[in-house]
């Protein structure tokens, strides 16, 4: 199956620097503490979630809390994301990992934010 058929949004192009915190993990992992910056990138984004780049190593099921810039609203939005997708191929080497991951949990203010982000971008 193609990962494009498990996409249930439209997807927009960013570049959008995250903080992030594992919070659930399906292997035990440690927990972390607080929210870091790791050299997190969010290269796409829909309604539904988004791909992330980063030097992190998350498992599939694995539950992370994340904070991103929305500067075109002045504000950061706060949310839970699930790991759905990883690559874990593409650029150890590098240092970095891929995942698309999906919202789980978001106040409703800022998925209104989210709204306003899209509906101004078309998407």
């Amino acid at each position: 199956m193609d990962n494009k058929d498990l996409r249930n949004a439209p997807r927009l192009p960013v570049r959008i620097p995250l903080r992030v915190r594992l919070i659930k993990s399906p292997i035990d992992e440690k927990l972390d503490s607080e929210l870091h910056n790791g050299n997190n990138v969010m290269s796409n984004m829909s309604r539904t979630g988004f791909f992330l780049s980063t030097k992190n190593y998350f498992e599939v099921n694995s539950v992370i809390e994340v904070e991103f810039p929305m500067e075109q609203f002045d504000e950061v939005i706060k949310a839970e994301a699930e790991v759905v997708r990883a690559n874990h191929q593409n650029f150890p080497n590098h240092g970095r990992y891929e995942y698309g991951l999906r919202y789980v949990s978001m106040h409703p203010h800022f998925r209104e934010v989210l709204n306003k982000f899209f509906n101004l971008m078309g998407g």
